[in-house]
C-alpha cells in the first residue's frame, strides 16, 4: 500500500512540475521564450543554410571534412 502512495505522490509531483515549468508559461500571452517551448535561437532560413554549408564541405572532401569517418579497407590484389 506504502509503495502506491508513494508511486502516486510522484505521479502527481511530476504533473504539477509539469505544468508549473512548461505549460503555464506556454499558456500566458506573447511568452513563448520562458519554459519548455523556448523559441529557436535561429530561424529556419539560417538552419537550412549552415546545413547546406555543411553539406557542401562533407561532399567537397576537404581534409578535416569528416575526419571521424574511417576510411573502406584496401584490398590489394
Amino acid at each position: 500500500m506504502n509503495t502506491v502512495l508513494i508511486a502516486l505522490a510522484g505521479t502527481a509531483a511530476a504533473i504539477a512540475l509539469t505544468w508549473f515549468f512548461c505549460l503555464r508559461p506556454m499558456r500566458r500571452a506573447g511568452t513563448t521564450a520562458v519554459g519548455c517551448f523556448a523559441a529557436p535561437a535561429q530561424n529556419i532560413d539560417e538552419r537550412i543554410r549552415a546545413a547546406r554549408e555543411e553539406l557542401a564541405q562533407l561532399q567537397s572532401g576537404h581534409p578535416g571534412a569528416g575526419t571521424d569517418v574511417i576510411p573502406p579497407p584496401r584490398r590489394d590484389a
